[in-house]
């Protein structure tokens, strides 16, 4: 298994905590697309919430897979993806083209730029909670599964969004492992 299937072995590991000679890996159903987690507006500009409203984050923008925005909805097909690219796609050029002309410079970042994500990344690298990211990942599929299905309702998506919302204050007792996230090198 670790010779012929080493990516799937790894993968069962990390997200399910399985050994693959040992035990089989859970198949169950699930969407059948990932969705993109950056929220932007039609433009494909980056957004945040800054005092309950959306504001735009200068200079930074997502399309495809990696953002919320879609042509499709939520149960959106792998292949479909290449629609969002075309149509987002183009709307990132056209804004570039809009916002920013050749030539144009940078402005200064901040000394300590990137240092709170670093910080971020520190922090759960070597966290060492009790519970494992495959425990917390699967309660978030289970409930992705019960309550925010294709045929959903106000009510299971109301559910859904208050149990992700309990799922995730059991993050803050994560445990990554004893030496941080370590990929077996001899399964690459």
């Amino acid at each position: 298994m670790h010779q012929r299937l080493p990516g799937i072995s790894e993968t069962a590991k990390i997200f399910a905590n399985v050994d693959v000679t040992k035990e089989p890996v859970p198949v169950v159903p699930t969407v059948h697309y990932n969705m993109g987690g950056i929220p932007t507006n039609f433009k494909t500009q980056v957004t945040k919430l800054v005092n309950g409203k959306d504001t735009v984050v200068p200079g930074l923008m997502a399309c495809g897979e990696a953002a919320v925005a879609s042509v499709h909805g939520a149960n959106r097909l792998g292949a479909n993806s290449l629609l969002d690219l075309v149509v987002f796609g183009r709307a990132s050029a056209n804004t570039t083209k809009e916002l920013y002309k050749p030539g144009q410079t940078q402005p200064e970042l901040p000394k300590n730029a990137g240092e709170v994500s670093i910080a971020r990344v520190e922090y759960l690298r070597t966290k060492n909670g009790s519970l494992e990211t495959a425990k917390i990942r699967k309660e978030m599929q289970r409930n992705m599964q019960r309550n925010a299905a294709v045929y959903r309702t106000e009510k299971t998506l109301q559910e859904g969004c208050d149990k992700i919302d309990s799922i995730y204050q059991t993050y803050k007792d994560v445990k990554i492992n004893d030496k941080g996230l370590v990929w077996n090198t001899d399964l690459i």
